[in-house]
């Protein structure tokens, strides 16, 4: 900003780039210790409020409440971030009784109120105040209900009375914000779940691990900064601040320990990569199906493109509402195996034909998996976790497309944990979690299997499997 009297030197890095420049209503940015999150929120709000309208006096008002869940956390961490880079006496006045700095630069004002609300009983202590912005750091630590609260305290100042147009930019856009960083929130909590499953007015970005090629903030830190970090540290500490994984759920344990987001789910786009080279559709075939569509390179790795779950359907309206149609759009023209639950081939009383019958009728060439026993599944998704091919992990997985089986991977498919503290011999049956795992467990059983490695390895098979058109999927 040109009339600043305190030169910034802030490089907006590229690991962050989304969440400094999204203009969503709410902006969440999740990463592992030292990865200059709170910094980007502090520029955030110079960036917001060098935008907003001016008043009828010619300044650009604005305010802004920095939340964190105790005082004390304020005045030993946040505060000294913030004003770090927004000294007190230089760009403004820290009052420090109130815990309030007053920034002034040019023709741009902000109040920057910090609170320290760490319950629900201090909701009310938000409905009195009217906002601009909000920024919540470390919001894994502050409660959903003041979360909830917050919503409804920014764009409230300031007003159309001081500036005509009220709490927007000079181009007339929406200037109400909330924004938040944070260390990843442990599994099966309240903000897992929205940053796993975000609205469309919350934009998240989720930084990759510290020890990653991606961590474009190491070169702000010391050398060795995160291998001398987790020295003494427990495997699932080192996950979390290192690795920016999700905690351990409370409920129960991981079954895929191997699973790392950070280099198994990719977050570009995956597309089908060899036409001589069958997609391989592992399907659960229980009363809620699920399915996993991926594909083996030639040499040997697992790419999964894709998975669906489903919900109070059965086998035939999963197959023509929801995987016909994903074929038809996004594969079509490519040949298709099905590896499904040997139990699919039963029948049942109520009924002369399988659900293997089912997909047959509706045009796939259907598989039994090798196995049904947990262990042999288990076994040979770990495999894949921990197979290197060329220098490169032996498994990679769609982050996007593919969400519901990286959900389940990363902890959402577990062993529940008796009251002994012993964990169950089997994973729980918990709708869609093993449902997916499911799918995924049997595509792999048959990928293991060396039946569809390489090129060579499939036109043997070819004559097992038939060409899917894209009219054939209609």
């Amino acid at each position: 900003m040109a009339t600043m009297t305190h030169e910034i030197n802030f490089e907006v890095i590229k690991s962050l780039d989304d969440f400094f420049y999204s203009e969503k209503f709410i902006s969440l940015s999740v990463g592992p210790v030292g990865s200059t999150k709170t910094t980007a929120g502090i520029m955030k709000i110079l960036h917001h409020a060098a935008r907003m309208a001016p008043c009828k006096d010619g300044v650009r008002r604005s305010r802004t409440i920095w939340v964190r869940n105790t005082r004390e956390q304020l005045r030993d961490t946040s505060i000294p971030d913030f004003l770090k880079w927004i000294p007190d006496g230089v760009m403004g006045t820290f009052l420090k009784t109130e815990y309030k700095f007053v920034l002034k630069v040019g023709d741009i004002e902000c109040e920057v109120l910090f609170r320290g609300l760490d319950d629900a009983n201090d909701v009310r202590r938000l409905l009195s105040l009217q906002a601009s912005f909000i920024i919540f750091d470390e919001f894994r630590e502050i409660h959903p209900d003041i979360y909830n609260a917050a919503q409804g305290r920014v764009g409230r100042y300031p007003d159309k009375m001081m500036n005509g147009v009220g709490c927007k930019t000079d181009d007339g856009r929406p200037n109400m914000h909330i924004w938040g960083m944070t260390n990843p929130p442990d599994m099966d909590t309240f903000w897992e779940t929205l940053l796993t499953e975000p609205p469309d007015n919350v934009h998240v970005t989720i930084q990759p691990s510290g020890l990653a090629p991606e961590a474009d903030w190491t070169k702000f830190l010391p050398d060795d900064y995160y291998d001398n970090l987790a020295k003494g540290k427990t495997e699932d500490w080192i996950a979390v601040y290192i690795h920016a994984e999700f905690g351990k759920s409370l409920s129960g344990q991981p079954v895929f320990r191997s699973f790392d987001r950070t280099v198994h789910a990719s977050a570009e786009k995956l597309k089908p990569m060899f036409s001589d080279t069958p997609l391989l559709i592992g399907v659960d075939a229980g009363l809620t199906p699920a399915a996993v569509i991926g594909q083996v390179s030639h040499d040997g790795r697992l790419v999964v493109y894709d998975a669906l779950i489903s919900d109070g359907m059965g086998a035939l309206r999963f197959v023509r509402e929801r995987l016909k149609p994903l074929m038809a759009n996004k594969f079509p023209g490519r040949t298709a195996l099905v590896i499904i639950d040997p139990a699919a081939f039963q029948r049942v009383q109520t009924d002369e034909r399988t659900v293997a019958d089912i997909y047959k009728n509706e045009g796939f060439v259907v598989k039994p998996a090798r196995t049904n026993s947990i262990a042999g599944r288990i076994a040979a998704v770990e495999k894949y976790l921990t197979r290197i091919v060329d220098g490169k992990y032996g498994f990679v997985v769609d982050g996007e497309d593919a969400s519901p089986l990286v959900m389940a991977l990363a902890g959402k498919y577990r062993y529940k944990i008796n009251t002994k503290g012993a964990r169950d011999e089997k994973p729980e049956k918990s709708h869609p979690w093993s449902d997916v795992a499911d799918a995924f467990q049997y595509l792999c059983l048959h990928a293991d299997g060396g039946e569809t490695f390489g090129a060579q390895a499939w036109t043997s098979q070819r004559k097992n499997v038939s060409k899917v058109s894209a009219g054939g999927w209609t």
